[in-house]
């Protein structure tokens, strides 16, 4: 999962984008004669090259907010997921009762502390994956 861009970065895409709407008013300044209706072309030409920026803008914004709503469904999944597993351990004789409940708390723990921020493992094996792991690995051969 990428990471939010930099201030840095989010100044540098700004001063690109400024650049490229100036460029192509000046030179549509320049290459149209003083006309009413080429000056309308004018402005059609300058709105059409702000319209593609912010539309590449919110497009990549909405790419960003799609994949933390996906980590964050998978987090829900995880944990809500790891709470059967405790809840289910109710019904446990004493003796393995304790042993579960603590690995599903050691695997929500870790889960809060590594998955959240980056949504994967360095690995690379998305949230879902995880979770299945864990409920095999509870499984008795």
């Amino acid at each position: 999962m990428s990471t939010a861009p930099s201030t840095r970065q989010r100044l540098l895409h700004a001063v690109l984008a400024f650049s490229v709407v100036v460029i192509v008013g000046y030179g549509s300044d320049i290459l149209l004669p003083r006309h009413p209706a080429w000056m309308i072309t004018d402005d059609l030409i300058l709105g059409i090259a702000a319209a593609i920026v912010v539309f590449r803008y919110e497009t990549e914004r909405s790419r960003f907010l799609s994949e933390k709503l996906r980590v964050i469904r998978d987090m829900n999944s995880f944990v809500r997921n790891e709470l059967q597993v405790l809840y289910a351990c109710l019904d446990h004789p004493e003796k393995t009762r304790v042993p579960t409940i603590e690995r599903s708390v050691e695997r929500i723990d870790w889960a809060l502390r590594e998955l959240l921020p980056g949504g994967r493992l360095q690995s690379g094996a998305p949230v879902e994956e995880i979770g299945k792991r864990s409920r095999n690995a509870e499984r008795p051969a």
